[in-house]
């Protein structure tokens, strides 16, 4: 796990003190060394938190053998011990894996990627081509951000790391900003800032003098299904396929760890790492004083069944004083409260080790979210006749506004609403933050055609046979890359942890992408197949309790002790173009009052003026 950056400029060949800069804005990326190339037209900058093999052989930029190519490396390719065995006529001066990434490239070219069972972002300077390669993983566990203009391109594991660069300027992005308000995140390939994108999940880019090409080495399809395979036979492979991805994801010459939610997905972690070593799993856990959002208990469980040496963290109100340390960390305009326990979960164990595993993509692999079932109810009312479907509408644009976790009259309304929309606005009404009339209150800017254009698109690509195929297609292309995988990142990256997934094995998702729909929610239970497979590994405690989720306690602090620091920053807000300052104290005003819960869409204003404040004032 590193940070990586550089630049490309045919024109005027970038100085080695531009990649001492881009290095040195992201010393909590890579703690134990800082390294730098410049040469031609070619700078990199590379920081090392060092996994793999710890000595001086590991650092990086790392230079080919022969001379032919240079790479900076950031991530983990999980089976690089097997490719490595493959590599006929290679000698290796490390452990590492990315000694082996750069031979691979050597032997297949692009084709590479195609071996690499990981997550990543990585370039190549081919000194042969004179030719710049970047890539990253299949499914976006690891950032890449870039800047192209004139034939000069600027690239980095942060925003910061391009900013560093003076021709590099930070402007707001409107028309991304407006989808953040949307989403709650910034969807791919915008950041919130002008003219910097991401590079997507499962891409690559070539760039020479010539230009830039972009391709896509990766998609999931959900095309192909195992109709013919019994409950039995899936849940072996399941079990199979789990257990070799989380033995891959231990593979490490430092502590791991795991982050334990008390949920299926971590206990089935917990209970793998436990079968899969000798010593007792260093386990961490993050509550609340509310007891609603708590899970200590549950955690508390797991950690007693598996004999872990277990961490616990209490989240409070003042725990929320680090939302400036947050925006910085994260970058991006980004609305997802969890963040917060996320980012000290990471802390406390920090002090311990430097992997963690966790939990993350059960939910998206196995229909885990209950927003699958309301879809389904939404469905079957959609089914009603026309006029009943516009009398539906037209009510619920009479009811309070407000998304998330809501009044029964709010539900009421997102329910109507959804009733009442196509295949795209009726899962948009259980994730989105805000639409429609909700924006139009706070926003007074440019407004695009269709707010949920990238969604669309994303239904557009769904290939699965039934609906629910189709909406966990669209979570893993949107909701996972741009949100919890953002989240996951940063949030560690803060702390130098290393935050490894099993759930994110790309030949695991393949898997879980071909399980039928009826096996993954049966009878209102989701993760049905996964329950099964690991039924005797979960405790009857965790098993039977509802679904939880990572929530934070939003809606009461914004009513209670963050009140006055929210007003603060919606009154600041209200001064920049295009928001209405009335508007922004209004939707404050009615959520203290208890007619409505906007906590999410609190939350996101407040993160956006912080962010206005550190990137764009700055």
């Amino acid at each position: 796990m590193c940070g990586i950056g550089g630049k490309l400029d045919f024109e005027t060949d970038p100085p080695a003190e531009l990649g001492e800069s881009m290095a040195a804005c992201m010393p909590q990326r890579g703690p134990d060394q800082q390294g730098v190339y410049a040469d031609g037209p070619v700078c990199l900058a590379f920081r090392r938190l060092a996994i793999l093999d710890l000595t001086d052989a590991g650092a990086q930029p790392m230079h080919a053998d022969d001379g032919s190519a240079t790479i900076v490396f950031n991530g983990e390719v999980y089976n690089y011990q097997e490719i490595r065995e493959d590599l006929d006529g290679y000698s290796f001066d490390s452990g590492t894996d990315t000694e082996v990434v750069l031979a691979a490239y050597q032997e297949y070219g692009v084709d590479c990627l195609e071996r690499f069972r990981g997550m990543f972002a990585v370039a190549i300077w081919d000194h042969e081509r004179e030719r710049l390669f970047v890539a990253r993983d299949r499914l976006g566990q690891k950032p890449l951000f870039y800047r192209y203009d004139d034939g000069t391109l600027w690239f980095g594991s942060t925003i910061q790391t391009l900013l560093s660069d003076s021709a590099v300027e930070a402007e707001p992005d409107l028309p991304a900003i407006r989808e953040f308000l949307t989403y709650g995140y910034v969807p791919a390939p915008a950041t919130g800032f002008e003219g910097i994108a991401t590079l997507e999940p499962g891409h690559y880019m070539l760039v020479d003098e010539d230009g830039l090409e972009t391709e896509r080495y990766w998609s999931l399809s959900y095309a192909d299904q195992l109709d013919d395979a019994s409950p039995a036979s899936l849940a072996r492979r399941l079990r199979d396929e789990l257990r070799e991805s989380t033995r891959l994801r231990m593979r490490s010459d430092v502590p791991v760890g795991l982050f334990l939610s008390g949920g299926i997905d971590s206990t089935i972690v917990a209970a793998l790492m436990d079968s899969l070593t000798d010593r007792s799993v260093e386990t961490y856990s993050i509550g609340f004083d509310e007891t609603a959002f708590d899970e200590l208990e549950h955690a508390r469980v797991v950690a007693e069944a598996y004999d872990t040496n277990h961490h616990e963290f209490t989240v409070t109100t003042d725990s929320a004083t680090v939302l400036p340390e947050l925006v910085e960390e994260f970058e991006l305009p980004f609305g997802d409260p969890s963040a917060l326990p996320t980012y000290y979960v990471a802390q406390v164990a920090s002090d311990d080790i430097t992997v963690a595993l966790n939990g993350d993509a059960g939910d998206e692999n196995f229909a885990g979210y209950d927003r699958y079932r309301y879809d389904r109810l939404a469905g079957l009312a959609s089914r009603a006749p026309g006029r009943l479907r516009e009398y539906a509408r037209d009510l619920a644009a009479d009811l309070p506004t407000g998304l998330q976790r809501q009044t029964p009259v709010q539900h009421g309304r997102r329910f109507l609403r959804a009733a009442a929309g196509d295949e795209v606005e009726r899962y948009a009404e259980f994730i989105c933050h805000a639409l429609e009339d909700d924006l139009r209150e706070v926003w007074q800017g440019p407004e695009h055609e269709d707010d949920l254009a990238r969604m669309r698109a994303a239904f557009d690509r769904a290939d699965g046979p039934t609906r629910l195929d189709r909406l966990l297609s669209v979570d893993i292309e949107t909701y996972l890359p741009d949100d919890l995988l953002v989240k996951a990142d940063r949030a560690t990256m803060a702390h130098s942890v290393e935050g490894r997934s099993p759930f994110l094995d790309h030949k695991l998702v393949e898997f879980a992408a071909s399980v039928p729909a009826e096996y993954k929610r049966r009878d209102g239970e989701g993760k049905w197949l996964l329950k099964r497979a690991f039924e005797a590994e979960i405790p009857e405690e965790v098993r039977n309790k509802p679904k939880q989720g990572f929530g934070v306690p939003i809606t009461e602090w914004f009513r209670g002790e963050l009140r006055g620091f929210a007003r603060e920053h919606l009154e600041r807000l209200g001064q920049r173009e295009p928001f209405d300052r009335d508007a922004l104290q209004g939707l404050l005003d009615e959520h203290v009052a208890g007619r409505a819960d906007h906590g999410f869409r609190l939350w996101d204003l407040v993160w956006l003026e912080l962010w206005y404040q550190r990137f764009i004032d700055d």
